[in-house]
């Protein structure tokens, strides 16, 4: 007998079919691709958002593509700003000004100005402007700078090296602002930092036609005295700044290795 094919009615295909949609909603390709789309417009909404931030609403809106350009350049020169700035600072030359006003860095930028054109001046008292000592109990007698017109310095390996004149005024301003402290009464007119323990260096600041200046235990992160000294409970700036740049002068200094018949010479400077 020929076989007989019931019809099967449409809401029934229609049932079986959204059955079938719950446990294959999408193909895997199509849920990839949906992914995809999905990550793209999130990156790009917060792409979006930087864009606001760095640069002008009203400019991103007008020309996006153009503001994205502008806004690596920008961060392109910045970066190459910055990078030129520290290359000339650490190899400027005592002709240049580029030096800062505080003198910060002024030895390495000597030292760099004598490796590429070393020079040697005569060393004369009457030029000498400031010499700074050193006593501690690894050098009872150490020396670390002598610094003398118009433009020179002996550092602490004797080394004769050229100032610029914007290095040369920051010594001369602190010098200057020294030279108007109060006499603190104490022997070598020491001012004393306050430490938790003893037996820290004590720094003597040497002024031709001035009395001596001392500070014991110099510190670059404390400047608290042991007691109120002249009315005054820190170590006063210019005294803290002048002997924070000598003390550059000791960098590269290894003991038992230094010109000492420079040092020598400058050192008597000081007692004749």
């Amino acid at each position: 007998m020929p076989s007989s094919t019931l019809p099967i009615p449409a809401a029934a295909i229609a049932a079986a079919g959204h059955e079938a949609g719950k446990y294959y909603p999408q193909s895997p390709i199509t849920s990839r691709r949906t992914a995809r789309r999905r990550k793209f417009l999130f990156a790009f909404a917060l792409f979006a958002l930087l864009l606001v931030f760095l640069a002008g609403p009203l400019d991103v809106l007008a020309n996006p593509f153009s503001s994205v350009a502008a806004t690596i350049r920008s961060w392109f020169s910045s970066c190459h700003s910055d990078n030129a700035t520290k290359d000339m600072s650490s190899s400027v030359t005592p002709a240049g000004h580029h030096a800062t006003s505080s003198g910060k860095g002024w030895h390495a930028r000597a030292v760099e100005h004598e490796r590429s054109a070393a020079t040697s001046f005569e060393l004369k008292k009457e030029d000498l402007v400031l010499t700074v000592l050193l006593n501690s109990q690894v050098e009872p007698e150490g020396f670390t700078l002598a610094l003398f017109k118009p433009l020179h310095a002996v550092d602490a390996s004797g080394r004769q090296l050229t100032l610029s004149k914007a290095d040369f005024d920051a010594f001369h301003e602190h010098i200057e602002e020294v030279k108007k402290l109060p006499a603190t009464g104490e022997f070598g007119g020491q001012w004393r930092v306050k430490h938790e323990r003893t037996g820290f260096p004590i720094d003597r600041v040497l002024i031709p036609g001035h009395e001596e200046v001392s500070v014991y235990g110099w510190s670059k992160d404390v400047d608290t005295l042991e007691s109120e000294t002249q009315g005054v409970d820190k170590l006063p700036a210019p005294l803290q700044q002048l002997i924070g740049l000598a003390k550059e002068a000791r960098d590269g200094y290894v003991r038992g290795r230094r010109e000492e018949a420079v040092v020598e010479k400058v050192l008597a400077f000081t007692t004749a």
